[in-house]
């Protein structure tokens, strides 16, 4: 990947993860953004693109992290199979951590049913996720978006998810599901060799 492309993706990313910081702006604050001057307003909408760019960043680390570990991963498990069970093992395993961990942290009285929502709702945006990889890829990119887009995700998603407040998981869940689906969208375009 070239240093001109990496900044397209830099910047694209950023772009993307404000627009998402101002999408949950409007969908659950628009009532007090809306309140007083319009200083008041295009502060408060600056604000939550400065969030939303901010969770880009960390959207970016953890893509980079990603690909990271799964080059090295590739040299450490000599075969392609055994590297995809391991990433297949993952997906579980933070699956049943999402409900298991934050149904003891936070669901003292509670029934365990609504902590399946943020696993499940993940679950099926890396499954649509990575059906489109695979539609512009090929088969072999199924299983490292899925693990990318559910693992990786969880993990940037945690300071959220400590929380037991709806505005507070999806206000961090938009741009980051924003900056992952475009990141992962367009690797293959920016790691093809121009001949």
């Amino acid at each position: 990947m070239s240093l001109r492309k990496y900044g397209w993706l830099f910047v694209t990313t950023l772009l993307l993860g404000g627009l998402g910081g101002v999408l949950v702006a409007f969908i659950f604050d628009l009532d007090k953004l809306s309140e007083g001057s319009a200083g008041n307003f295009f502060v408060g909408t600056l604000m939550y693109l400065l969030y939303g760019m901010t969770i880009s960043i960390v959207a970016q680390m953890g893509f980079f992290a990603y690909m990271t570990i799964n080059y090295f991963a590739k040299t450490i498990f000599k075969t392609p199979s055994l590297w995809q069970s391991v990433q297949v093992f993952f997906i579980l395993f933070v699956f049943f951590d999402m409900i298991y961990l934050r149904y003891t942290s936070l669901g003292e009285g509670k029934g365990v049913g609504p902590y399946f929502i943020e696993p499940i709702l993940l679950l099926i945006v890396a499954l649509v996720t990575a059906y489109g990889k695979v539609r512009l890829t090929n088969r072999t990119a199924w299983i490292p978006t899925m693990f990318f887009m559910f693992v990786i995700t969880a993990l940037e998603w945690i300071p959220a998810l400590k929380e037991d407040s709806v505005h507070a998981t999806l206000s961090m869940l938009v741009p980051l599901l924003f900056c992952n689906v475009w990141q992962v969208m367009h690797l293959h375009r920016l790691v093809k060799r121009e001949s």
